[in-house]
């Protein structure tokens, strides 16, 4: 009976034991050793990793520190080691496509298809912005992405305050540039020039005939929709100084109402037909008028010609003029836009190439080149 009696006792003094005094042992010890492992404080990190100092990191958030000479590690006191920059993603794949879709602002489409399932060379974390590149045979393809764009996909906290680059173009001041237009259509052969315009991602100007728009609106909504400049080249290709400044006037009005019908908007750019104009038409009428300085002759040679015409003479701050609708200037337009983007050659619309150039484009004047 007393050994029932002392066995009793012994049970319920260790389940007290277990009930009270191990879990607020757990508590001081097992518990407060996570805690430290969660805690651990960039001094604690550096004290442990002697050849890094304060001076060599950048503070992205509570967790993580950019190694400022380290293009591809950061610091995690989470997991208190660094680790590779990429391993911040969250959602590789939605990443994935967002450096595609940003690298196609600077990039035409067949070098970024052949750089975008490799490894980045770089990836340097900050904390408003992550900067990328890729190692091609002799050339680095780069990108800085920022905060907004990239937020959710990523498990550090990064700063969302910054203005966006307001060069949303993605354009080198310091490169040459041309721009490139195009005259008297919308014709059949124009939605496969903005397709090939669109691989290099090149800009261009299509000066673009009343008459011609009413016969194919709905190409005109393409050309407008695909990011690309519509000017006026009048309804009929009739020239201004023929038509006097009554006829000419007629002209614009019927063809910028066409073409606001059509998008909603007005035109702000003219190009005269044959580039004929004189005072009268220029002073009399409220508009920018536009010509070029490059003539292609695509219209009169018909072959791979009118591309040495353009490369021959080119030059930064040149206004090319082509025609897209002829066959043989979509044939060999590949051949051209190659040789642009080979020879360092940036393509923008006419208004991008005045901004790039720093002309505010006035009203009743005219423009051969930038």
């Amino acid at each position: 009976m007393k050994n029932n009696k002392l066995f009793f006792t012994i049970f319920v003094v260790v389940i007290i034991f277990l009930s009270f005094i191990l879990p607020s042992f757990s508590k001081k010890g097992l518990i407060a050793k996570i805690g430290n492992k969660e805690n651990i404080t960039i001094d604690s990190f550096l004290l442990n990793n002697k050849g890094i100092s304060k001076d060599d990191l950048l503070k992205l958030d509570d967790n993580y520190y950019s190694i400022i000479n380290d293009e591809s590690h950061i610091v995690s006191l989470s997991s208190n080691k660094i680790i590779n920059s990429f391993d911040i993603v969250k959602d590789s794949s939605k990443f994935r496509d967002l450096v595609f879709k940003e690298l196609r602002v600077k990039y035409p489409l067949f070098i970024v298809e052949g750089i975008i399932g490799s490894d980045y060379d770089t990836f340097k974390v900050e904390p408003d912005n992550i900067y990328i590149s890729f190692k091609g045979d002799n050339y680095i393809y780069d990108v800085t992405l920022i905060c907004k764009d990239y937020k959710e996909l990523v498990s550090y906290n990064c700063v969302d305050d910054i203005s966006d680059d307001l060069n949303i173009l993605g354009l080198d001041p310091n490169k040459k540039t041309v721009a490139l237009s195009f005259d008297d259509g919308p014709g059949i052969y124009t939605e496969s020039v903005i397709d090939e315009l669109n691989k290099f991602n090149m800009k261009a100007t299509f000066f673009e005939l009343g008459s011609m728009m009413q016969r194919y609106p709905d190409i005109v909504r393409k050309v407008k929709d695909s990011g690309f400049e519509i000017g006026s080249h009048g309804y009929s290709h009739k020239s201004f100084v023929k038509l006097k400044l009554d006829g000419t006037i007629e002209e614009l009005n019927k063809t910028n109402e066409i073409y606001k019908n059509i998008t909603g908007e007005d035109i702000k750019l003219v190009r005269p037909p044959y580039g004929a104009i004189n005072s009268t038409i220029k002073e009399g009428i409220n508009t920018v008028f536009v010509r070029w300085n490059v003539d292609s002759l695509d219209w009169k040679v018909k072959d791979e010609r009118y591309v040495e015409n353009i490369m021959s003479v080119l030059k930064d701050g040149d206004i090319i003029l082509a025609h897209d609708i002829h066959k043989s200037t979509l044939d060999n337009l590949n051949t051209l836009l190659t040789r642009l983007y080979n020879e360092g050659f940036q393509v923008v619309s006419i208004s991008e190439l005045a901004s790039l150039k720093g002309v505010n484009l006035e009203n009743n004047n005219l423009y051969f080149h930038f």
